[in-house]
């Protein structure tokens, strides 16, 4: 690595070797993170007695997850690209609260006799709503941070 930096002349060089020796390290860190990230964010939505807590909760799992992965990077993304990454995470937050409520009413109606299978149904649509939309936060922030990118 130190001999492509040294001799490495031009950007394009020094990025092929940067590719190199850390993309790779760089992809699995954020893979774990993303991967961290959506369990934990489905299961607190899963828990989470409210449709609009629902939302909050995964709006707060992802900004962490954010910054998680601009620190992998070492990187932090410019105003414009922060912006786009936060309107990205409150349509996750917006769809979380969205898709639990949409199982709560079917859960509600199709399965009012059982309880227990109710609230498992009625937490389904948004815990994996969630752990989707999380996963795909990291790779899209992955993106917006990695200093290999062309």
């Amino acid at each position: 690595m130190k001999q492509a930096a040294a001799n490495g002349r031009d950007v394009p060089l020094l990025r092929a070797a940067l590719r190199k020796h850390l993309a790779g390290h760089l992809r699995e860190a954020t893979r774990a993170a993303g991967n961290r990230a959506a369990l934990e964010g489905g299961v607190v939505v899963a828990i989470s007695p409210s449709p609009a807590l629902d939302g909050v909760l995964a709006g707060l799992r992802g900004l962490s997850l954010l910054r998680q992965v601009a620190a992998i990077h070492g990187m932090r993304p410019g105003a414009a690209v922060t912006l786009a990454l936060l309107r990205r995470l409150a349509w996750t937050a917006a769809g979380t609260s969205g898709a639990d409520l949409i199982g709560q009413s079917f859960a509600d109606a199709a399965l009012s006799h059982i309880p227990g299978l109710k609230h498992i149904a009625a937490a389904l649509p948004g815990s994996g709503l969630t752990a989707l939309r999380l996963g795909r936060l990291a790779d899209v922030a992955a993106r917006a941070c990695s200093p290999i990118e062309s």
